[in-house]
């Protein structure tokens, strides 16, 4: 999908505030409401917006600190990370989840 101004300043208004309203943005991009609307559909139904998320204040529900763990596996075969995968989505406490990998290049 092509991209033009419109669409592009279309998504900043949206993350900025997903819940404006498309008479709110039709103001704010000099459109119409119908033109808008379709706007959103077409980004919407391409996937280039994969949803709708609302950001919590971490500190009002006492989840106010972020810790970063290294966890390293005895083995890298695909069971074993699959089996780690499984077990890491049990955990409601952990909300992302990074699999790292690099080469060591001897010169």
């Amino acid at each position: 999908m092509q991209f033009d101004e419109i669409d592009r300043k279309l998504l900043r208004f949206l993350q900025e505030d997903a819940k404006q309203t498309t008479k709110e943005l039709s103001y704010k991009l000099s459109l119409s409401v119908t033109a808008v609307y379709e706007r959103v559909r077409k980004l919407e139904n391409t996937g280039i917006i994969a949803g709708y998320v609302a950001i919590l204040d971490k500190k009002k529900i006492a989840k106010d600190f972020l810790v970063l763990c290294h966890v390293k596996l005895t083995q890298h075969k695909k069971e074993y990370i699959l089996q780690f995968e499984k077990e890491v989505m049990n955990l409601q406490e952990v909300t992302e989840c990074f699999h790292v990998s690099a080469t060591t290049t001897i010169s």
